[in-house]
């Protein structure tokens, strides 16, 4: 007996455990599929981006679990097994979104209809289905608009649940109600709520391990202001292009950007404006990627960055021109009067197989630095471009 009770809860625990992670982690690689961040980095957050058609299949799938669990009750003893059936409802919406928790909720209701319907179920049976799973719904979903901690979120929903849940069983058993009845429901509820805890807790604790994974990785790889790439995760980007390029015969670029008279930003409007212009800046040059683009926007500098456009399809000049288009949309006139202009120095290189390479990254480097440099030299608010067979590299 004890083996079956002990067996029973670990198969349910085991089954919402990893439907919820198996959402979260789902929906995080599908927020970074239209992100700049490569896939091997996660970016953690709460509310994450699926797009309607992913989170009615989730839902789908997270209720027929969520039936499946409910066949699968806690046994203890001669008693009533324990339900949890309504846990897979919580962690679909705190999650997920309200959406992936209505659509579980209606497979999960409708699927326990037809197994009443089928094993002649009783209408305190159907009552309870219907009840008690949709105002767990909606006890998730104001969790989620109130955007509660994981502890408080939890903590609520399950004592609101359990007074809902003994409010319509003593209703609907309000003739026979008895010591014995109480006795029974504190069992049912003592489990079910460790059930509710020990779940919840342990859900945090893996996300919170791979949130803390996560800053611990990415804090080697992203400048935190900008959130791109710093500037030793450029030089291994450059470095890739060059090399792949030179084996594979194939064009790439490089461009270097720099804020014209940051220096008089930071000193008229003071660091924090200066800031935000960066990070705007950022913003501008992620908003011109594409979802499939390989290229690697970085900051190399206080207030240089480079972009290094891998060989493959891509156009610099349309780039360039939508970077230069939204610059001016998206720097925050209030915080900084002066027009924000931007220099840049930009060189395609051409591999030329006939004869020997022998430049390093810092030629190309330092090439592309000149060009930036005639830029500043002959006006700034420019861009200059270059074509060059990078064989007449000195080293």
């Amino acid at each position: 007996m004890v083996f079956n009770f002990f067996n029973a809860f670990i198969i349910n625990l085991a089954i919402i455990v990893s439907v919820t992670l198996g959402l979260y982690f789902f929906s995080l690689k599908y927020s970074l599929k239209n992100k700049q961040l490569d896939d091997e980095f996660l970016l953690v957050s709460k509310h994450l981006e699926m797009s309607t058609v992913a989170k009615i299949f989730s839902g789908v799938f997270i209720g027929v679990m969520a039936f499946i669990i409910s066949k699968n009750g806690i046994p203890v003893g001669d008693y009533r097994p324990v339900d949890v059936r309504y846990l897979p409802v919580y962690f679909s919406v705190y999650y997920g979104s309200p959406l992936i928790g209505l659509i579980t909720t209606v497979t999960l209701t409708l699927f326990k209809c037809i197994d009443y319907l089928i094993n002649q179920g009783t209408p305190t049976e159907f009552f309870h289905n219907i009840i008690i799973t949709y105002f767990i719904l909606g006890i998730s979903i104001l969790i989620y608009r109130k955007n509660l901690s994981p502890r408080k979120g939890t903590f609520l929903c399950l004592l609101l649940t359990l007074v809902v849940r003994a409010t319509v069983l003593m209703i609907a058993f309000f003739p026979h109600i008895d010591f014995l009845f109480f006795y029974k429901m504190g069992i049912n509820f003592s489990i079910f709520s460790a059930l509710f805890l020990f779940t919840g807790w342990l859900i945090h604790r893996a996300i919170s391990i791979s949130e803390g994974i996560h800053v611990y990785r990415t804090s080697a790889v992203f400048d935190s202001l900008t959130g791109l790439y710093n500037k030793e995760y450029f030089y291994f980007f450059l470095d890739l292009a060059y090399n792949q390029a030179i084996r594979e015969e194939k064009t790439f670029a490089l461009a270097i950007i720099d804020v014209d008279d940051f220096k008089q930003i930071n000193d008229t409007y003071g660091h924090l404006v200066g800031d935000k212009v960066l990070s705007e800046i950022s913003t501008i040059l992620k908003n011109n990627l594409k979802p499939e683009s390989i290229m690697r926007n970085c900051r190399i500098g206080g207030d240089e960055f480079a972009v290094v456009f891998k060989h493959g399809e891509y156009d610099t000049d349309s780039f360039f021109q939508g970077v230069f288009e939204q610059l001016n949309e998206l720097i925050s006139e209030s915080a900084c009067q002066k027009k924000v202009t931007l220099s840049v120095g930009l060189v395609e290189f051409q591999p030329d197989s006939s004869q020997p390479s022998n430049q390093t990254v810092q030629d190309l480097f330092n090439l592309v630095d000149e060009t930036l440099y005639e830029a500043k030299k002959s006006g700034k608010n420019q861009l200059i471009k270059k074509e060059l067979p990078i064989h007449t590299l000195k080293k």
